[in-house]
């Protein structure tokens, strides 16, 4: 099955339903170049200094990788927050939660004579499987052009059909991401992926974004990675998706706080994230039936 390419004129049914359908899709110029741009620009001192400290056998040798993403580039919460982006996560995971949150934002940089990485599902950090619910869905943007040479992400369609993480689709089944920068490719958390083989004489440079289900806990630390106090400088919409408001609605909170956070977000930014679920009776009726 080949990886489908949509551009930013499709709207997030249109983009959700081949997400569900085929497990990944591409959206070309989805931001201006000159965001992206921006964002490598910003990322740059990070990468340089972090270096291949995280090289080891899953992330391996030649490929570059920081988190603390926002702190370090703030110009990319335009990228996280994108509108298009969330309405098409609002219909992947809203059916699951009342609200998804960040789980890892990481920059991703593959040298040249980088090999491939081993290809692996996001949602194996989480002990369950259910069938039909998605626990995650990533978002790798393209910082510069994502060809076959340099490394674009490789992705197998049709993968997250296989429930659970042991019962492998065929893995060679694969095609990279062909993409020009400021494109993302979005994919579920049950689809194998993973990076390419740089075969280029260039870096090729991402930025992934994974957000999960908001009862859930996150893959990275959000609140030591962005404390309260450089948290408030981003807007109400970027810090929910930190983690900084609660998940649910009413009396049914996961990760409620009272007290004084200049982070904190009282109200839901996304209308969309205001339905109340879990709910089997109003308060009045179930205190006339002798709940407590």
């Amino acid at each position: 099955m080949p990886l489908t390419y949509l551009d930013r004129t499709a709207d997030a049914q249109t983009i959700s339903g081949v997400l569900h359908r085929e497990g990944a899709v591409a959206v070309t110029d989805l931001v201006e170049p000159e965001v992206a741009d921006a964002v490598a620009a910003e990322l740059r001192p990070r990468l340089d200094a972090v270096g291949l400290e995280s090289a080891g056998i899953f992330n391996n040798e030649l490929t570059n990788r920081c988190g603390k993403v926002l702190l370090t580039a703030p110009s990319a919460a335009e990228l996280v927050e994108h509108e298009l982006v969330l309405d098409v996560l609002d219909e992947a995971l809203l059916p699951f939660a009342s609200t998804y949150r960040i789980s890892s934002l990481s920059a991703i940089e593959v040298l040249p004579g980088e090999k491939h990485q081993a290809l692996h599902r996001d949602d194996t950090v989480y002990p369950i499987d259910i069938a039909g619910m998605e626990l995650t869905v990533g978002v790798m943007w393209a910082l510069g052009d994502f060809t076959e040479e340099n490394g674009g992400t490789r992705l197998i369609p049709g993968s997250h059909r296989y429930l659970r993480a042991w019962h492998l689709p065929d893995m060679d089944a694969w095609e990279n991401t062909v993409m020009p920068k400021g494109s993302a490719v979005f994919y579920l958390g049950s689809t194998w992926h993973g990076g390419g083989e740089n075969r280029s004489n260039g870096p090729r440079l991402g930025l992934v974004n994974t957000y999960c289900l908001g009862w859930l806990r996150p893959e990275s630390n959000q609140y030591l990675g962005m404390p309260p106090e450089e948290a408030a400088r981003f807007s109400p919409t970027i810090r929910a998706l930190l983690g900084y408001m609660p998940h649910g609605a009413s009396d049914d909170l996961c990760g409620s706080y009272s007290g004084p956070c200049e982070a904190w977000v009282e109200s839901s930014p996304r209308p969309s994230w205001r339905a109340v679920r879990g709910h089997t009776a109003r308060p009045e009726h179930a205190k006339a039936q002798g709940g407590g």
